[in-house]
Formats: C-alpha cells, structure tokens, sequence
C-alpha cells in the first residue's frame, strides 16, 4: 500500500499540467468525448489482441503438448492450469475484477461519482484475457466495459472534471467498449443508456454517441470492418411466422430468467463450500474442462458455435445439449472466481434457443417457417432482452450484426415478449441481482428529473459577508449580527479566499475572552468547498455526510477565488422551485445480502496505527468485506462512515473467503508502516487530485 500510494502520487504530479487544462465553453464536452471513445477504442482492439494471444498460446501450444503426452481428454487441464494464476492475480491485488465487469461499472455510476481507479481496468484486462484465453465460458464485452469505462474514469479524473461529466464518460467508455468489439456503434450507444446510466436526456446521448462513433471508427481502422459476428441475412417467409416468434420470446423470458438465477446459484453454492480460495476455481474449472472435453463450443466466447447455429449448421440434438451446458459452463467459470463477461454467453444461449425452436418449427410447417438460422437470430436479442432487461440494446446489437432490415418484425415480436414476460416474473436482472449483493438497489426505475440537471451555480448566493484576517473580535461579532447568517468568509490581501469562520467558533472564542484573537486565528483553513458546475445532488450529499448547513463556493482552477456560499436553505428553496424530489442523485440503498461463508476478521487497533484519528469512510477496505461493528472500553460504537476510529479500538470486519486474504494483508501493513515510522498505509487521496490507484 505504501508503494501504492508513493506510485499514485509521483503519476498525479506527472499529469499535473493537466489540472489547468481550460476547455472552450460548448467544445469540451466534445473534445472529451472524442478522448473517451480514443481510450476506448485503443483499450478494446487491445483486450481483444490479448484475449487472442493467450487463447493460441494456451489451446494451440500448451494444449497441443498435453494432448500429445496424454491423449484428447488432457485438454481439460488447461483450464484449470489458467485458473490459478488468474485467481492469484484477483485475490492479491483486485477483488472487484472477480465476475463480468458491468455491475462494478454501474455501482461507480451509481454510488461513486463515476470513479474507477486505474488498477481495476489493468487488472481486469489481464484477469479476463488469462481467463477466456484458457478456456473460460465467458465473454469479453464485459471486460471490455469496465476497462473502457475504467480508463475513460481516470481520463475524467486526470483533468478534473465535474462529477456528472466524469459519470458521463463512464458511460461514453461503456459504449464505446461495445461499439468496438461488436462493430455495432448504435447498440453500444443505447447499451450505455440502458444499462449503465439508466437515463436518456440530449446531453447524455451526444456525448454517448461520440464516443461509440469514435471508439468503432478506431476499431474498423485497425481490425477492418466486419461485425464482431457475422450473421446471415433472413426474411419473414409469412405472417404465421410472427406467432411463432411470440412464441420464442414467451420461451426466451423462462430462459433468460432461468439463466441469470443459475448464474448466481452456482456462485452462492461456491462460497459456501468448506475449502481455500483456490481450490473453488481449480474444482469449478476441472468441471468446465470436462465439458468442454465432450462439446468444446463451450469454452471461450462461443461466437463460432453462435455463427453456425444461425447458419443452421448445428444437429438439433448438439444445440439441446449446448442450450443446457453453456448456462452451466460460464456459471462454473464466474462462480468459481474467474473474470469474464455474461453478455456472450446469452447470445450464445439464444442463439442455441431459437435455432431448436426453429428446428421444430421447420418439421411443423415446412412450407411457411424460414430457416432454423432466423430463429437463432432472434433468439439471441430475445434471450439477452429477458436477462438484461435492455429491449433496444438487444434489438439494435442483431440488427446491426446482420446489417438487414428484413427481421425487424421478428425482432422487435420476440424482444418484446421476452422483456414483458420476464419483468413479470422477476424484476431481477443479470446485473442488477449482482449490485444488490453490494448494497445498490436499481431496480427501481430512477425517480422524476425534477432538479437533476441543477448546479451548484444556479442555487448559491453571491452575497457573502467578508472579512479580513485581521479583523478583530468586536468587529466580526458586529459583521455576524449584520450578516443575519451563521458564517463569514475570511479573505487575505487580493481578496484571496483563506477559510470561514463560523457562529459557533466566534461564541467559543468571545467566550475564551482573549481580546487578541482575529479572524486568523478560529477561521477554518480548509473547509469543504465545492465548484460552480457541481450537480445539486452532490452538494446534497455533502451536506448529509458532513452535518453542514452551508459550503463555500470556489473556482474549480482557483480554489482560493471565491465565488459564493451554498446553504441548506438555497438548496430547499431551489427544489421547492423545481419539485419535490431530488433526481438522479441518489438510490435506494438495498439490504446488504448475507455474506454467505463470510470469515470474521478481528482486529485491534494499536496507539501506534496508523489508523488512530482516521474516520471509517477514508479507510478502503477490499471489496467484499465490510466493518460490522466496534467494541470500544466496553460500548458498542455503530460503524458509521463518520466515525473516528480511536486507540484501542476492537473492529469486527467480515469479509467473503476470497477477500480475506487481501483483508488481512491491508491489515497487516497498517501495522507495518506505524512501526516503520511510516504513517498511516491507507492514505485517502486529496478531495480535488485523481488517484491513480
């Protein structure tokens, strides 16, 4: 952690240049949208090059000299040979890259301002790459997304832009992962919408759609235009087929609802299991080596079986068989601990759904039924709709895939029923079931944009009260009574902004009847503050987090010019204004599910810790694992994110089995760093510098 922090400091004085980097007003969004879909564009045709590589260097060479020394059935060893070092690499370094990537995107959409600390992109480009390369039933699109979405975040954050604006280009990254992997720029576009960011408003579709654009522009130019899979033309052959296509989205619903609880139900009987963090992965990938090792179509990302299964080149009893194992395949390889993405494998489900389907249908009517091929066209969109719940993702992404217009009908039929049905039996989704386990509840639709596009700059007062350093005790309890207000700002020579000073600190002062005391001496140095482009909802935040009644508002390239002050009272009056609810700010927060098989950690804080003085929130503990609770000189103190953690604490920290190393180590070197003289090895980073962890 130390040489984290030392490494996050010397790249943030590296891209200090960049702190001062003024875009023009109305091109910025423009201009950071073309760098958004760049990064993303470079970062997807790269993962994919890697995912290629590791895949030829495994099966081809590695597999090949297996198979040699011990015959055909050795090759389902190389999965689990992959496995460990992809599991070392999660464990030691990057919990969050365990699993398909998009619900981590979400969450940082969602809860963390759009933040993504660069370690996660890198390592997950490495994790999944290692894991489909070796045989994992997963997709890249996945991947694909949090990498790009996770380089578009450090871009955002390197530059200092607004909080809604780095959000922004999460999404911009998102899409453009999409657009470049599938050649499929409009379905990357409303996959972003859809899925990541959940709302459609001019500004978040402009920069979206640049993003994609360029993203797949980059991608075309170096892999050449061809879509990620090439699917055969198909036409309606009759009206009769549009009942027969209903009829393949009411099956996709149950399918894709089937899909999403299996997924999860294989991961939960993992985590339960009595055994080591890696003995899981090496069990669940010695079961998916056996499958493979009877229908290899399951390893990997699957797009060839998907291209002969619309080609109709697949024995109906083959994609029976494949229907019923990939679910189990990729559930095995996420449950187990790997990295790879869920979006593949449900097209590879549909694909295989609506081709036995078509199959039928073509021994049923053999003179009104197209081929079994357009069903598997189909069945793709309608299976990813049901588990996705994302209608025009899954309508576009076909549609662009096979480049015709001819199966609209078809399409919008099947994707139709398939959502309809599915949202009947169970508001759940493949991703948001995962955002759930993490506390973030999105399957609410989010509330009405009352306020939701409100800054800072439309609600705060420019009519501040100042003072000077000097000023004296007499004369600011005269400016307070005259402000009729709570606070005063402290201004230095130039009318440079030095700190507040408050009601409360100017009665303990009075009371202390030191008559030398000025405005230097009980102003706040360093108080919050926040910029005229903030969103509302962040002000919000602040203030609930903090208990403040008002902030500072500073020039977000001169954080000593001030411009105003933004209280509890502006922010009510202004959504008095506008509606009753604030929008798009916030979510419900949903009951943090049971951590199945989770190991209770006990800790003891030392005088000597680093982290003595620390409040919960600034200590960043691994993902899946939490403070439950603190025993403090014979009290139980709640484990609030304000809470300063104090000496002689005792702290009760659950963690998932696979966190609990990672757990133990952040421990571990806490205690290091206090007894090296050191400090504090988890240091949280400066409010308005990027981190580059």
């Amino acid at each position: 952690m130390p040489l984290l922090a030392a490494q996050s400091a010397r790249l943030s004085a590296r891209f200090d240049p960049l702190y001062s980097i003024r875009l023009p007003t109305g091109v910025g969004p423009f201009i950071l949208a073309v760098a958004v879909g760049v990064v993303a564009g470079f970062g997807s045709v790269a993962l994919q090059e890697m995912v290629e590589g590791f895949d030829a260097l495994f099966f081809d060479r590695l597999g090949g000299k297996l198979t040699s020394l011990a015959g055909d059935w050795a090759i389902l060893f190389v999965p689990v040979l992959i496995v460990v070092p992809v599991i070392w690499l999660i464990t030691r370094f990057v919990p969050e890259t365990r699993g398909h990537g998009v619900p981590e995107v979400m969450r940082a959409v969602e809860t963390q301002g759009g933040r993504i600390p660069l370690r996660i992109p890198v390592t997950k480009a490495i994790a999944s790459a290692l894991t489909i390369g070796g045989g994992g039933s997963v997709g890249r699109e996945g991947p694909i997304v949090q990498v790009a979405a996770g380089l578009a975040s450090f871009l955002g954050r390197i530059t200092r832009q607004p909080q809604d604006t780095v959000v922004l280009m999460v999404a911009g990254g998102a899409a453009g992962g999409i657009a470049a992997t599938f050649n499929a720029p409009i379905a990357g576009v409303f996959f972003a919408l859809e899925v990541i960011l959940r709302r459609f408003n001019v500004r978040n579709f402009t920069l979206v759609v640049v993003s994609a654009v360029v993203a797949n522009m980059i991608a075309i130019a170096i892999e050449g235009d061809r879509p990620g899979i090439v699917i055969p033309d198909y036409a309606l052959e009759s009206a009769i087929e549009i009942g027969l296509y209903a009829l393949l989205g009411l099956a996709a619903a149950f399918v894709g609802v089937f899909w999403l609880r299996l997924l999860y139900l294989v991961e939960d009987i993992f985590e339960v299991l009595p055994t080591s963090s890696y003995t899981k992965p090496v069990v669940a990938m010695f079961a998916l080596g056996a499958l493979g090792f009877w229908h290899d179509e399951v390893f990997g990302t699957g797009f060839a079986a998907i291209e002969q299964a619309t080609l109709g080149e697949i024995a109906t009893g083959t994609l029976a068989i494949l229907l019923v194992i990939k679910p189990l395949a990729t559930s095995l390889t996420l449950g187990g601990g790997a990295s790879g993405g869920v979006f593949a494998p449900s097209l590879f489900i549909g694909a295989m759904l609506g081709g036995l389907l078509g199959a039928a249908f073509v021994e049923l009517a053999p003179d009104q039924v197209g081929p079994s091929g357009a069903y598997a066209v189909v069945g793709m969109a309608a299976v990813f709709a049901a588990a996705a719940r994302a209608p025009i993702t899954s309508l576009f992404i076909v549609f662009e895939l096979t480049r015709d217009y001819s199966l609209i009908l078809p399409l919008m039929t099947a994707v139709a029923i398939a959502t309809a049905v599915a949202q009947i039996i169970t508001r759940d989704t493949i991703y948001s079931i995962k955002l759930a386990r993490r506390g973030v509840d999105v399957t609410e639709e989010p509330a009405a944009a009352v306020v939701a596009d409100l800054t800072v700059a439309e609600t705060m007062s420019t009519n501040v009260p100042l003072v000077t350093e000097d000023t004296d005790l007499q004369e600011l309890t005269l400016a307070m009574s005259r402000s009729r207000g709570t606070v005063l700002a402290v201004i230095v020579e130039e009318g440079r902004f030095r700190g507040l000073v408050s009601a409360t600190d100017l009665t303990a002062a009075l009371e202390r009847t030191d008559q030398n005391l000025v405005a230097s001496d009980i102003s706040v140095a360093s108080p919050q503050r926040v910029y005229p482009d903030d969103q509302l909802g962040h002000v919000v935040e602040l203030m609930a987090e903090g208990d403040l009644r008002q902030l500072p508002v500073v020039a977000r390239w001169d954080e000593r010019r001030l411009l105003g002050m933004i209280s509890q009272r502006d922010v009510l009056r202004q959504v008095a204004r506008r509606g009753p609810r604030l929008a798009g700010t916030t979510r419900r927060a949903a009951p943090v599910r049971r951590l199945i098989g989770a190991v209770q950690i006990e800790f003891t804080v030392e005088q000597e810790s680093g982290l003595v003085g620390r409040e919960l929130r600034e200590i960043q503990l691994p993902e899946g694992s939490i403070v439950t609770i603190i025993h403090r000189q014979g009290t139980v103190v709640i484990p609030r994110g304000q809470v300063t953690v104090e000496a002689g604490d005792q702290l009760t920290i659950l963690a998932e089995p696979v966190a609990e190393a990672a757990v133990r180590r952040v421990l571990a070197e806490v205690v290091q760093a206090a007894d090296a003289g050191t400090g504090t090895a988890i240091e949280p980073s400066p409010p308005s510098a990027p981190d580059s962890d």
